[in-house]
C-alpha cells in the first residue's frame, strides 16, 4: 500500500495545505456571507460541514444550539482560532424547546471540557418554577444539557457526557490514564501550551459510579442506589450455572452423569503488580462491596481476627512463590497486591471475588475471597488454585474461625473438589494426580490458567492505581473488570463455537486412539486397570493409576550396597584392600567420572558468550582434577595400567614405544577401567575380583539407564501432545519456549542412551555369552520410542503397534542378592509399566467427551441466561411509575426497553453462531429451535 501511495505524496501534501485556506478569495474582502449574502464573510466553523464562509451575525445565529463548535476568524492573512464565547454567543439553559420566560438577569462563564478541546461558554440559567414551585438548580440545568458539572454549588466547570463516555472507553481499551488524556485535550485546544487544564478526576469518578448504577438497574429500584446489595453491580457469567436463571430447579435430582454438568468451576490467584501506596488518603467509598471488590470493613475485620495465623509449613515437593511471599510486607504500601476469584471455564471475574493483599498471598485473604464469592451459590464446585495442595490441607478447620456469613454447612463439603492449573501442576512433582484437570473426572478440558490473561489485561493500570486512594482504586479496577467481563460475554458466540468444533474432533480422535491402544492388551488386564481407575475416581486414597511405576531403589544403588556388604565381610575375615578406598568404591567413582565425561562431551561448546565458555572450562578443570586424584588410587588397585596410561594405548606397550601426548581435553582421557584393558591384562588373577564387580555395576547401570530413558520418553510424549493441542498457532515466543524445553529433555535421553551403550559394551567384554543378552539388546536410535505410537496415521494396516523392547525390561533393583536383570519383564511388570499410558489415554478420551457435553450445556445456559436477563429488564421499566417524575419515568421505560433488547439480541446473536454447526451434529436441541 505504501508503494501505491508514494506517487500521490505531493498531491496529498498540497491538499493538506489547501485545507488551511479556503476556496474563495477571502483576502480580497469581496466574498459575501453564504447565508445572508449581504455582508462580507469573515468567519467559518471548523466543525460544520463544508466550513461555509459567513459573517459574524450569521455564525452566531446558526450556532445557537451548537455552542461547542470551534469558529475561526480571518485576520487579513490567515484564519485565527476563536470561541463562540469571544464572539458574544449566549446559551439559554432550562428548556428543550420554546423560549424561557424568566431567564436569569446575568450570564455566567462556564468552562466546558469536550472531546474537541476546552473552551468557555456563556450561559444564562432559567429561573422558571418547576412542578414543585421551585427553581431548578443550576447543576441540574447543566446536567440536562449533557454537561456534567464539577460542583453542585455554583458550578464553573462542566464536562460533556460525550467526553466522559469517550475517556471511559479509551481508558478501558487502551488503559490511557487521565493525566495523559487531559494533556491531549490541552493540545487539541491550544498546542502552544497556554491553556489551563481543569481537574477532571472527581467528575470521571462520579461518572463511572453513575453509569454502573444505571447499567445494573439501580435507578429502576424504588430503593434506588442506597438499596444496592453487595455484588449487585457485577456482571455474572451467563455460561456458568445460576440457580433460578439458567439451570433446572431440580438439578440435584439428576443422575450423577448429568448432575456434574451443573458444576461451578472457579480459579483463584494473586497479582503483586497491583500495589497501592500508603499516602494517608481517606475518603468515602462510593460503592463499598457493590461490585467485584469485597466490602472493606468486613474484610479487614476478618483479617484482624486472623492476624496471628502463622504461615503453614510447605509439604509440597516444590517451593511456591505464594507461600514464600506470604508474609512479605512492602514498606510504604497499604496493599502489596490483589487476590481474585474468576470462573475457571470462561475467566469472568466473580462478584465480591477480589480484595487487596497486605502481607502477600496469605491464606486468610484467599479464604475470605474464595468463600465470600460463593455466598448464595449452592452448587457443585471445582476450585483451581496453583497452591491448592497446600491451601486445602486445613481448609475446613480454618473455616470454623471465619465470619458466619461465609461459612458453609458441613453437609456441602462433599460438593467441593480442587485442582491445580494445567501449567502449574507440571512443577508439583509426583503425588498430585488428584489435583490434575487432565485426570479428574467430570471436569472436561478445564484449563484453570485463564486468570493469567486477566492479569495481563489489568497490569497496565498498576502505575496509575498505586498512587490512588484505596476507594478510587477499587472503583477504577471494578470498572475495568466489568469491561473485561462484558467483552468476554460478547465473544461467547464465536469462542464457544471454536471450542465445540475442537472438542467434537478430538473426542472422536482420542476415542479412536484409546480404543486401538487398549486393544493391544489382554482384556483381563484392561479390566483390572479399569477397576483401578474407577476405584481411584471414587476414593483418591486408593492406589494411583496415573503415577508412573518407579522402583524405590535403583539397581545401581542395590548393587553398590551388595558390594559394600561383601567388602565388609572380607574385612572381618582379615582380607583388607590395598587402599583405604575399597575396590567397590573405586569402581563406582570411576563410573561417575565416566558419566561426567559423557556430560561434558554432549554439552560441547554450545555457548558462545564469555560466561558460557568460562563455565564450560571451569567444569573441565574440576573434572581433570578429579580424574588425576582417582588415577592415583587406580595405580594402587590396578598397577598394570600406568604404562598404558603413559602411552595412551589399549595394547601392552613395547619397549621401544614413545610416549604419546595426553588428550587435550579431560573428557577425552581414557579411564582404563577393567573392561577396557587388553585381554592379556584381564586374564590375570589380580583383576578377577574387580572384573566381577564392574560386571555387576555395569548390569545395574544398564537397567537404570533404560529406566531413565523410559521416564524421559513419557515426559517428551506429554510435551509433544501439549504443544500439538495448546501451543500451535500461539506465536513464535511460546513455540520457541516449548521447543527449548523439548530439546533439553531430548538431550537427557541422548545422554542416558550413551550411558546404556557404554555399559553394554563393557558387559559384552566382561561376559560375552551371558544370558543377559536376551534382555539387554543393542540400543538403536529407532528403539528409543514410545510408550505409544507418535503418529497414528503411519500405523500398519492391521492397526497394531509394535512396542519397543525397552519397555519389556523389568524395572528397579534385583529382588535378591543373587538375582540380576537378565530375565525379560513378567506380564505383571510389563503391564504395570504400560498402565500409566493406558490410563492417560483413557483420561484424554473421557475429558474430551466431557468437554463436548459441557460446551453444549454452556451454550444452552448462555441463551437461557440472556433471555432471563431480557425478561428481568422488561419487568424493571414500570417499578417507579408511582413515585418518579413523568420525564424520569420516560427515561426509565426507554432504558429498560433498550437493555432488554441488548440481552435479547445477545441471545439471538449467540445462537446464530451455533445453529449451522449444531445441525451437522444431528437433530437440533430443543433450546435452540426458537432461533
Amino acid at each position: 500500500q505504501i508503494n501505491d501511495w508514494l506517487p500521490f505524496r505531493d498531491d496529498f501534501l498540497d491538499e493538506l495545505l489547501r485545507y488551511e485556506g479556503c476556496e474563495q478569495p477571502i483576502e480580497s474582502g469581496e466574498v459575501l456571507c453564504e447565508l445572508c449574502n449581504t455582508v462580507e464573510a469573515m468567519a467559518r466553523c471548523q466543525d460544520c460541514r463544508r466550513r461555509p464562509l459567513v459573517c459574524k451575525e450569521c455564525l452566531l445565529h446558526s450556532h445557537t444550539d451548537l455552542p461547542l463548535h470551534r469558529p475561526e476568524i480571518w485576520d487579513e492573512s490567515r484564519f485565527v482560532r476563536t470561541t463562540l464565547y469571544d464572539l458574544g454567543l449566549s446559551v439559554q439553559l432550562g428548556h428543550s424547546r420554546g423560549t424561557c420566560k424568566h431567564p436569569s438577569p446575568a450570564t455566567r462563564r462556564i468552562t466546558i471540557v469536550d472531546t474537541c478541546g476546552i473552551q468557555p461558554v456563556r450561559v444564562r440559567f432559567c429561573e422558571c418554577l418547576d412542578e414543585q414551585n421551585d427553581i431548578v438548580r443550576e447543576w441540574i440545568q447543566l446536567f440536562r444539557e449533557g454537561w456534567f458539572p464539577a460542583s453542585t454549588t455554583r458550578p464553573e466547570t462542566a464536562v460533556t457526557f460525550q467526553l466522559l463516555k469517550t475517556f471511559q472507553e479509551i481508558n478501558l481499551a487502551a488503559k490511557t490514564n487521565l493525566y495523559d488524556f487531559t494533556q491531549a485535550l490541552n493540545n487539541l485546544t491550544d498546542n502552544a501550551g497556554s491553556q489551563d487544564v481543569p481537574q477532571l478526576s472527581h467528575v470521571i469518578r462520579l461518572w463511572r459510579h453513575l453509569v454502573a448504577l444505571k447499567r445494573f438497574g439501580r435507578a429502576h429500584d424504588p430503593l434506588k442506589a442506597s438499596g444496592t446489595q453487595e455484588g449487585q453491580l457485577a456482571l455474572e457469567c451467563p455460561a456458568c450455572p445460576h440457580p433460578g436463571k439458567n439451570i433446572p430447579e431440580d438439578w440435584r435430582d439428576a443422575p450423577a452423569d448429568v448432575r456434574w454438568l451443573y458444576t461451578l468451576f472457579l480459579m483463584m490467584d494473586a497479582n503483586f503488580r497491583a500495589r497501592c501506596k500508603d499516602r494517608g488518603l481517606e475518603e468515602t467509598q462510593l460503592a463499598p462491596g457493590w461490585a467485584y471488590f469485597v466490602e472493606e470493613s468486613k474484610y479487614q475485620a476478618h483479617l484482624k481476627a486472623r492476624a496471628d495465623d502463622r504461615p503453614e509449613e510447605n509439604t509440597c515437593s516444590v517451593e511456591h512463590n505464594a507461600i514464600l511471599k506470604a508474609s512479605i510486607r512492602r514498606e510504604g504500601y497499604i496493599a502489596s497486591g490483589v487476590g481474585a476469584v474468576l470462573c475457571a471455564r470462561h475467566a469472568l471475574v466473580r462478584k465480591n471475588g477480589t480484595g487487596d493483599l497486605q502481607l502477600g498471598e496469605r491464606q486468610a485473604n484467599m479464604d475470605y475471597l474464595a468463600f465470600r464469592t460463593l455466598v448464595g451459590a449452592a452448587l457443585l464446585l471445582v476450585i483451581s488454585y496453583d497452591i491448592v495442595c497446600q491451601w486445602t490441607r486445613h481448609l475446613w478447620e480454618r473455616m470454623k474461625n471465619w465470619p458466619p456469613a461465609i461459612q458453609i454447612d458441613e453437609s456441602r463439603i462433599a460438593d467441593f473438589r480442587f485442582g491445580i492449573p494445567k501449567e502449574h501442576i507440571r512443577v508439583h512433582g509426583p503425588g498430585h494426580s488428584r489435583y490434575s484437570f487432565n485426570l479428574l473426572p467430570y471436569v472436561g478440558r478445564t484449563y484453570g490458567e485463564g486468570i493469567e490473561s486477566q492479569w495481563s489485561y489489568m497490569n497496565p493500570l498498576a502505575l496509575s492505581t498505586r498512587e490512588m486512594s484505596l476507594g478510587m482504586r477499587h472503583e477504577l479496577m471494578n470498572d475495568h473488570w466489568g469491561s473485561w467481563n462484558w467483552r468476554k460475554i460478547l465473544g461467547f458466540g464465536p469462542t464457544l463455537l471454536r471450542s465445540l468444533e475442537e472438542a467434537h474432533a478430538f473426542r472422536i480422535e482420542q476415542a479412536r486412539i484409546f480404543r486401538e491402544y487398549s486393544s493391544t492388551f489382554d482384556p483381563n488386564v484392561v479390566k483390572t486397570w479399569e477397576d483401578m481407575v474407577a476405584a481411584w475416581n471414587v476414593d483418591q486414597s486408593r492406589p494411583d493409576p496415573y503415577e508412573e511405576p518407579k522402583s524405590k531403589t535403583s539397581a545401581t544403588a542395590a548393587i553398590r550396597n551388595e558390594i559394600a556388604l561383601e567388602e565388609a565381610q572380607d574385612a572381618i575375615g582379615g582380607k583388607l584392600p590395598p587402599h583405604e578406598v575399597t575396590p567397590g568404591v573405586f569402581l563406582q567413582v570411576g563410573l561417575e567420572l565416566e558419566e561426567q565425561q559423557r556430560a561434558v562431551r554432549l554439552r560441547g561448546s554450545n555457548g558462545t558468550s564469555l560466561s558460557s565458555l568460562a563455565e564450560q572450562q571451569e567444569k573441565r578443570n574440576v573434572l581433570l582434577r578429579r580424574i588425576e586424584l582417582w588415577q592415583g588410587i587406580q595405580d594402587v588397585h590396578m598397577p598394570m595400567v600406568a604404562p598404558l596410561r603413559v602411552t595412551g594405548a589399549s595394547t601392552p606397550p613395547a619397549s621401544s614405544s614413545a610416549p604419546l601426548p595426553r588428550p587435550s581435553q579431560p573428557e577425552e582421557i581414557s579411564l582404563l577401567l577393567p573392561s577396557s584393558l587388553p585381554p592379556l591384562y584381564r586374564s590375570t588373577d589380580a583383576l578377577a575380583a574387580l572384573l566381577n564387580k564392574e560386571r555387576r555395576l555395569r548390569m545395574a547401570q544398564m537397567s537404570d539407564a533404560l529406566e531413565d530413558i523410559r521416564h524421559l520418553r513419557r515426559i517428551l510424549t506429554g510435551i509433544s501432545e501439549y504443544m500439538r493441542f495448546n501451543v500451535d498457532g500461539e506465536g513464535q515466543r511460546v513455540t520457541t519456549r516449548f521447543r527449548d524445553l523439548y530439546s533439553r529433555f531430548h538431550a537427557k535421553v541422548k545422554r542416558a542412551a550413551e550411558r546404556y551403550r557404554a555399559a553394554r559394551a563393557a558387559v559384552t567384554v566382561l561376559d560375552p555369552s551371558g544370558s543377559w543378552t536376551d534382555t539387554f539388546k543393542p540400543l538403536l536410535d529407532s528403539d528409543i520410542r514410545g510408550p505409544r505410537r507418535e503418529d497414528d496415521s503411519r500405523t500398519t494396516s492391521d492397526g497394531r503397534y509394535e512396542v519397543s523392547w525397552i519397555w519389556l525390561v523389568p524395572l528397579g533393583a534385583p529382588k535378591s542378592a543373587n538375582m540380576d536383570h537378565t530375565a525379560p519383564a513378567s506380564a505383571e511388570e510389563f503391564t504395570a509399566s504400560m498402565r500409566v499410558e493406558w490410563a492417560y489415554a483413557k483420561a484424554r478420551a473421557e475429558r474430551w467427551k466431557e468437554e463436548e457435553r459441557l460446551l453444549l450445556e454452556e451454550m444452552r445456559r448462555v441463551v437461557e441466561y440472556c433471555e432471563w436477563k431480557a425478561t428481568w429488564w422488561r419487568s424493571q421499566g414500570t417499578r417507579r411509575d408511582g413515585d418518579a417524575p413523568v420525564a424520569v419515568q420516560r427515561g426509565l421505560h426507554a432504558y429498560a426497553a433498550k437493555q432488554a433488547d441488548v440481552w435479547g439480541g445477545l441471545a439471538r446473536r449467540s445462537a446464530s453462531w451455533w445453529i449451522a454447526y449444531l445441525k451437522t451434529l444431528g437433530p437440533l436441541p430443543d433450546w435452540i429451535l426458537p432461533y
